[in-house]
């Protein structure tokens, strides 16, 4: 009995304390109402992050009577259950109702300590996998970089395979002065240049550009998806997942909202910034050089001869950037893929941690 009289009562200093205190402050620390000691340990290991929690202490402020009417309803269902367990002489009521007397002591110090706790888990821990580096610019920037480079090349392969279908659409003829045996051989001869024209050149850079294309698509998807939730992950996902945590028919669903809304807002980013770092700068090299290569030996008067056999300059060239394109291709759709697992796995493990589904359907078992 002693225990729930002290939990009870933590929980009503949080919220009768803190909570009004946290409404009506203006944030002066600069880092989102952080203590000035986690401010300057903040600051110190990942310094992209304040101005972020800042923000985050922006849109919390608004939900946060919400947050506190939820605890105080979530506390008052808990005494309610002790109680009756009291009443009846029922230790499994009585125990279930121990337990949401902690589980709504655990959703005030979300609820009042939301800030420090984001910092902590979103600036200090990442910071130690992503160093000082924000995971948001370091990934736009390095997305949008890569995209600037696919079009580039996209640009001066669509530009040689106009020129080149142009030149091998011409259908030479000769006069009618010679024979008809001698005339169509030398027709023959003289469209041989355009055939090989078309062998080794036309084919790989259309194949090309259209892997180009499919992939710069799939990069604007990603850097928009970053962008989205950047955005949309506080007001939608975590901010109603912890008010959902507070009551006990909703507690397993607050507990995936919020995992989701974490996944989203950082996890993903940082996994964006770290694959990126080291893949993106070579690529985004193999990318310009092949461009200018592919401008140099397309845009100047023998384009057709650089291109009539297999290792001609232009051809080697197209071949080079059809090794790049794989390295475009793992960058751009395997990374995504693993990504989005990585992301799975820790909302799964987060959501249970968070929302105990198991522990509450082991109570509502025991309740009933």
């Amino acid at each position: 009995m002693k225990k729930i009289v002290i939990v009870v009562v933590m929980v009503l200093a949080l919220v009768l304390s803190f909570g009004p205190a946290l409404a009506q402050s203006q944030g002066t620390t600069g880092c989102g109402l952080l203590p000035s000691s986690a401010a300057s340990l903040i600051s110190g290991s990942a310094p992209w992050y304040c101005p972020i929690n800042q923000q985050i202490y922006s849109e919390w402020a608004h939900y946060l009577p919400l947050g506190i009417i939820a605890i105080g309803i979530s506390i008052s269902i808990a005494a309610v259950i002790f109680v009756f367990g009291i009443v009846f002489k029922n230790q499994k009521i009585r125990n279930f109702g121990v337990g949401e007397l902690y589980e709504a002591f655990a959703t005030a110090i979300i609820v009042l300590a939301f800030l420090y706790v984001c910092a902590i888990m979103f600036g200090f821990i990442p910071s130690f996998f992503a160093g000082q580096l924000n995971p948001y610019a370091t990934s736009l920037f390095l997305i949008k970089s890569t995209i600037n480079q696919a079009e580039s090349l996209y640009a001066s392969l669509f530009s040689t395979y106009l020129k080149g279908s142009l030149v091998a659409s011409i259908d030479l003829q000769v006069g009618n002065s010679l024979t008809g045996a001698s005339v169509n051989l030398l027709n023959s001869i003289l469209q041989i240049p355009l055939f090989l024209y078309e062998v080794f050149v036309l084919p790989p850079t259309l194949e090309i550009s259209k892997l180009l294309a499919d992939g710069i698509i799939a990069l604007y998807s990603e850097y928009y998806l970053i962008i989205f939730f950047a955005t949309a992950s506080i007001p939608v996902f975590i901010i109603p997942g912890v008010l959902f945590r507070a009551f006990i028919p909703t507690r397993a669903l607050g507990g995936m909202l919020i995992a989701l809304g974490m996944a989203f807002y950082i996890v993903m980013p940082i996994m964006f910034s770290v694959g990126y770092y080291f893949t993106a700068p070579s690529i985004n090299q193999q990318f310009t050089n092949t461009a200018s290569q592919i401008n140099l030996f397309s845009q100047n008067n023998g384009f057709i001869t650089n291109g009539l056999e297999q290792n001609s300059p232009l051809a080697t060239t197209i071949k080079g950037a059809s090794s790049a394109i794989a390295s475009f291709w793992f960058l751009v759709f395997f990374y995504p893929s693993l990504i989005i697992a990585v992301v799975y796995v820790f909302v799964v493990q987060v959501s249970a941690f968070i929302g105990g589904a198991s522990n509450m359907s082991g109570k509502v078992r025991s309740f009933i």
